[in-house]
């Protein structure tokens, strides 16, 4: 673990045992931003660079949010059904999946469910109609279905996905209004107003606003505050419901089309706000006290099954994953294809091949460096170990 402190003293801990020097000067900038300066922060051991913030970072919040630090796929997380069955057809769940469930940036060309965006405040800026389309979807990149058997014999299904086009339409919305906010000189020249007026200084308004600068303004931590702050958290609840739709949508879709039978399911999501603790989670999940979640640690380990322990020095939280090893584009080119077949070799998959390469298991830590890792925050209770995988291709 490391310890580093702001500029007021407060300390966070770091859990992970390796991170990018941009990753540490990444949580650093953040940590010392003003309006953060009070908040709480833990990084989970799968912490690496992002967008924003640092994949991993979780953080208590009160008034003031910057959109980007949850992110363009509000809600993303991983749905996992206990399933009755004992065997699996691989090759038709593979047609099911490939004919049934779009994939990428494809979407359905009749919406398979509804859903209800009335109280979407910024539903102006967001293309509903996609939305609506996109239920029932999986994205791309490291979105994937899998299915895998725990060392007990239980066979599950898990669904990785998010809120597709709507978290990103919902995102990029407030993040231009904070960054417009941030810009913005009236507030500024008002605030100069008030006070000289109060000091029976009028005559020297005029040579006053002329002073003022255009502020420099750091557009990946733009905040939003007041009415701007209750607007975004009213639709990021909305979108972090979508999302469980969405993912639920999927596992409809597949269970009613191969008739394999579910005995029961739960959800692990890492892209969010908790809105009961009011902590944000980019990259990290909730394991509060006797909470059953899922660490997925790549397309050839597994997943580990989980149970929280509620330790408060962890923000309540464990990783999302294995954390990367390399980016996407060092992966790509790093990685030689024979070993990325050959690490596959035990999973029925139709999804190994060069767009897939930066997903191969060699690009993430591995799966000892975790369990050693999170062993104050959670306890691994069984190891679901994949028969089949499917990745957008």
């Amino acid at each position: 673990m490391k310890i580093i402190k702001n500029s007021r003293g407060i300390e966070t801990l770091i859990f992970a045992k390796t991170l990018e020097k941009e990753a540490l000067e990444q949580i650093k900038k953040l940590i010392n931003f003003e309006p953060y300066l009070d908040a709480k922060f833990r990084i989970m051991p799968d912490a690496h660079l992002g967008k924003g913030c640092t994949i991993g970072t979780t953080m208590t919040i009160t008034d003031k949010i910057t959109p980007n630090m949850v992110g363009v796929d509000i809600g993303c997380g991983m749905l996992t059904v206990k399933l009755k069955a004992k065997e699996i057809d691989f090759k038709e769940l593979d047609k099911v999946i490939k004919t049934e469930i779009p994939s990428g940036f494809k979407v359905h060309k009749k919406a398979k469910k509804d859903f209800d965006f009335s109280n979407l405040r910024c539903q102006n800026h967001a293309d509903l109609e996609r939305a609506l389309l996109s239920i029932g979807t999986l994205g791309g990149g490291n979105h994937f279905i899998e299915v895998g058997k725990s060392k007990a014999g239980v066979i599950y299904l898990v669904i990785h996905s998010g809120s597709r086009k709507l978290g990103s339409d919902i995102c990029n919305y407030y993040q231009r209004k904070a960054i417009r906010h941030a810009s913005n000189t009236t507030r500024i020249a008002q605030s100069i107003i008030d006070k000289l007026r109060f000091e029976g200084r009028e005559d020297e308004i005029a040579a006053q606003i002329k002073k003022i600068k255009k502020p420099v303004v750091d557009k990946e931590l733009a905040f939003l505050a007041g009415d701007d702050f209750d607007d975004y958290m009213n639709d990021m609840a909305i979108a972090q419901r979508y999302a469980s739709h969405n993912r639920s949508a999927i596992a409809e879709i597949i269970l009613k089309e191969t008739g394999l039978q579910e005995s029961k399911r739960f959800e692990t999501i890492h892209n969010y706000i908790d809105f009961k603790r009011m902590i944000l989670r980019k990259g990290a999940v909730s394991a509060e006290k006797g909470e059953v979640l899922l660490i997925p640690i790549n397309m050839s380990e597994g997943s580990l099954l989980c149970v929280g322990k509620g330790n408060e020095n962890w923000n309540y939280s464990a990783p999302h994953g294995a954390g990367r090893l390399m980016s996407r584009t060092q992966a790509k080119k790093a990685i030689g294809m024979d070993d990325y077949i050959h690490s596959m070799r035990n999973v029925y998959t139709t999804s190994v091949g060069k767009k897939t390469l930066d997903e191969a298991p060699q690009a993430y830590k591995s799966i000892e460096e975790i369990k050693s890792a999170i062993v104050d925050t959670v306890e691994v209770i069984d190891v679901i170990t994949p028969l089949y995988n499917f990745k957008d291709h």
